[in-house]
């Protein structure tokens, strides 16, 4: 998505990017990734595809509109010791269970990026 909407000016600013270049990659990231406005009934239809999936907290997930949002990326910080890692572990869980179950019946990649594990 960068690239479709980089200016000109800064794409030449790579070394050895020829403006012949800079069309064609601009092309074809065109063609992977659609870019424009759409209206409001086609987010709409989008947004009809988010599940909510619960945290497992009444609460939370109150305080989340109804759970954390499916096809999204969610950001957890805080301070050591708040329970970030056993949010994300159930959250894991979560999303593989049923849809019934107020999960995402779906596969779950988990990527610690700290190698605290």
């Amino acid at each position: 998505m960068s690239i479709v909407m980089a200016t000109k000016k800064d794409l030449l600013s790579v070394k050895g990017i020829s403006d012949a270049k800079i069309e064609k990659l601009q092309e074809a990231a065109m063609k992977l990734e659609s870019v424009g406005f759409m209206s409001g009934v086609e987010y709409m239809t989008k947004r009809s595809f988010i599940l909510r999936m619960t945290t497992g907290s009444k609460k939370l997930d109150e305080l989340l509109g109804g759970g954390i949002e499916s096809m999204a990326i969610t950001e957890v910080f805080g301070e050591f010791r708040t329970g970030k890692t056993q949010l994300c572990h159930t959250l894991c869980v979560t999303a593989q269970l049923a849809r019934s179950c107020g999960g995402g019946n779906g596969k779950v990649a988990y990527i610690d990026t700290e190698a605290t594990l």
